[in-house]
């Protein structure tokens, strides 16, 4: 069957389709549950190679300097500006751990964040059932800032962090305006392509590090 012809059909299928009825809400998935606590969330989260801290605002400037001491001698740090609600303390905590911060024009960030030791972002949930957090790249947010850089650190206030994945379902179609990418990210990057070993860092961070702020 030639291209012209194929095209055809399915323009055919389509329109005597007719229009399919989604639904109102997702139901919850079986994992799920009700709880959105930081404790589920902070073993689940482990359970993936990753850690989570529960602070409050005024305790956020010396949670950012110990997880940039994790970092050892090379300290250069990324900071995209949707965490610029916590700027005084971000930069607090990095100053305190001596590292050198960078927050880069829009089209010096592929070449910084390369460079990174370690990229702070915000991020749009928390889901308390895998541990997961929801990336929503976009201008204030720019994709390799938690994608290049050795390690990743999320701040995000306490009140993003939900059950299960039907409540990011929900949220999906607000980011639409703003961004082409969401993605979900549980624990750093890893694969065990080769003879079933698995590593970290291939397709992007060795580390993941998440702060979720109280007020």
């Amino acid at each position: 069957m030639d291209r012209r012809a194929f095209l055809d059909r399915v323009r055919e299928a389509v329109a005597q389709g007719g229009d399919v009825e989604l639904p109102s809400a997702f139901p919850p998935t079986p994992a799920s549950g009700e709880e959105a606590s930081f404790e589920r969330f902070a073993a689940a989260l482990a359970a993936n190679n990753g850690l989570a801290r529960l602070v409050r605002r005024s305790e956020l400037a010396g949670a950012v300097a110990d997880i940039a001491r994790e970092l050892g001698a090379e300290r250069r740090v990324v900071v995209a500006p949707d965490v610029d609600i916590w700027r005084q303390e971000v930069d607090e905590g990095l100053e305190a751990a001596h590292a050198e911060i960078a927050r880069p024009l829009a089209d010096g960030w592929r070449g910084e964040a390369a460079r990174a030791d370690l990229g702070i972002t915000s991020a749009a949930a928390a889901v308390a059932s895998t541990g997961s957090i929801l990336l929503v790249p976009g201008p204030d947010h720019p994709r390799v800032a938690s994608l290049l850089p050795t390690m990743h650190l999320a701040i995000m206030p306490a009140d993003r962090l939900v059950p299960g994945f039907e409540d990011v379902m929900a949220m999906l179609p607000g980011t639409a305006d703003r961004s082409s990418a969401p993605v979900l990210v549980t624990g750093p990057s890893r694969t065990s392509d080769i003879e079933m070993t698995t590593v970290f860092g291939v397709h992007g961070p060795k580390a993941l590090r998440v702060l979720l702020v109280q007020d």
